[in-house]
């Protein structure tokens, strides 16, 4: 029996404007197969094992003509269970999406259309530009520059409705033309018009004008596509409901570096905010199993991190070890993350570092350790910044922080470091950058060795929250 196919819409670029749907269908996809507006960090979303297929397309190249693409969605159907078609935009505006509806339904195989945000609604919204305005525009009319076996262009006399705006998509090549022939047929030259190019994504730009001005303006800041132009009187709202390109960190370039492939909560953050963000991975958390298990009566279990806390009951389970006979223990943790972690597995902290960092989480040792205790140090293989107090105290590693090979050669306005390695890590590169943003003070001094002449921006507190509470103190910093 075949499977479904289902053809998703991406929306306009941006992420965050997928729908929960279609992230849902992302996340359960067998096979997905995408275009090439799409945000291929949206491959950071699906199954390991979900074959991921790209069949993009762009003016004079084709990795696949839209009739292999077709066949392909029949020819997976056969094969997965859950067949992902994910289409930028929406699928049934200038998407051929129908087409692919029409030949799965021929093939008599399952699917569901689950619609997006069209470039053409949500790529002006971005703009600052409301598609319809009472007093301004009634109406709008969509049309694509793309026309089957260049069959003759439009006639322009209907674009002529001072009541309507006009939005013409994937019309870079034919701009002049556009323009020129709507002059010819007497559009009125001081029609406010705009150019959008990467609509909804940190590197949007855009040229407003009129239709008399528009083309020089273009020729002396050229855009990109994919690109929108937009006529109609709407336009003239831009500079009062532009709210995009106001964020305070728009178009700053951020660098993100992580230990894993998941999103930062700092990466959304900066996004939000507007900035050009690479989240880049330096390392991989590998979970190792220690030899011996030792005896923990008369003991305080020091967590030095999340990851340190997930290793060590990981640990525990692989040895079928008894939790109960951690009651004669006490747990000392380096912050409130890494307690919220031992929260899940049933444990609670019982020495609480007053700073997330080692400095002040070895002074609370020193002061809330007991004589009769003994310390057994939960850390990383590598690295392990707390000192010992007394002979007997043991230092177990139950994780290593694997670096990952990279080349990264680019420069950022601002590099974000959570952990000491990271910096010692992207050293190694050409990648050079204004100001650091630091999760705290061995962070920043691995930055001060390895880039003496950076600004460093030092968080409130050693906390992902500390380093977004710090920069949006000081917005006015980059």
């Amino acid at each position: 029996m075949a499977g479904k196919v289902y053809l998703v819409g991406g929306g306009p670029g941006a992420l965050d404007l997928y729908t929960l749907k279609a992230m849902r269908c992302i996340e359960e996809a067998d096979c997905l197969v995408y275009d090439r507006l799409i945000d291929e960090r949206i491959l950071n979303y699906v199954k390991e094992d979900c074959e991921c297929i790209y069949v993009g397309k762009q003016s004079h190249y084709h990795t696949m003509k839209q009739e292999d693409i077709n066949a392909l969605l029949v020819e997976k159907a056969k094969v997965y269970e859950k067949v992902v078609r994910l289409k930028g935009g929406d699928v049934f505006v200038f998407g051929r999406g129908g087409e692919e509806a029409l030949t799965l339904y021929e093939n008599h195989i399952d699917f569901e259309v689950v619609p997006g945000l069209s470039s053409s609604i949500a790529g002006l919204c971005y703009g600052g530009i409301p598609i319809t305005h009472r007093g301004l525009s009634s109406g709008f009319e969509v049309v694509t520059a793309h026309f089957q076996n260049q069959q003759d262009e439009w006639d322009y006399q209907r674009f002529l409705n001072d009541d309507l705006t006009y939005v013409f998509m994937m019309g870079k090549a034919k701009l002049s033309v556009i323009v020129e022939q709507l002059l010819k047929v007497g559009k009125n030259p001081q029609t406010p018009m705009a150019l959008i190019s990467n609509a909804t994504l940190p590197n949007q730009d855009a040229c407003y004008g009129t239709l008399e001005t528009i083309l020089d303006m273009y020729d002396k800041h050229p855009l990109p596509s994919p690109l929108l132009i937009v006529l109609g009187q709407v336009v003239s709202l831009h500079t009062k409901l532009d709210f995009f390109t106001k964020k305070p960190y728009f178009q700053t370039h951020v660098l993100i570096t992580t230990l894993n492939g998941k999103q930062s909560v700092l990466t959304q953050y900066f996004q939000e905010q507007g900035a050009m963000v690479d989240q880049l991975q330096l390392g991989k958390i590998e979970y190792i199993q220690p030899i011996q298990i030792p005896s923990f009566d008369h003991s305080v279990i020091v967590l030095t991190s999340q990851n340190g806390v997930k290793g060590f009951f990981k640990w525990l389970s692989q040895e079928r070890f008894d939790l109960r006979q951690l009651s004669h223990a006490r747990f000392a943790c380096i912050g409130q993350k890494t307690e919220q972690v031992l929260n899940q597995y049933g444990f609670y902290s019982d020495i609480l570092s007053h700073q997330a960092n080692s400095i002040a989480f070895n002074l609370d040792l020193k002061k809330y350790v007991h004589d009769d205790e003994h310390m057994i140090v939960i850390c990383e293989k590598s690295h392990c910044a707390i000192e010992r107090l007394h002979e007997t105290d043991q230092y177990i590693s139950v994780y290593e922080n694997k670096e990952i090979e990279i080349n990264v050669d680019k420069h950022y306005d601002l590099a974000c470091f959570t952990c000491a390695s990271s910096v010692q890590r992207l050293s190694q590169q050409a990648c050079t950058f204004e100001k650091a943003l630091s999760i705290g003070p061995m962070t920043t001094k691995a930055i001060r060795q390895y880039y003496p002449d950076v600004e460093i921006i030092e968080a409130s507190h050693s906390s992902y929250q500390g380093m977004i509470e710090k920069m949006e103190g000081i917005k006015d910093v980059l």
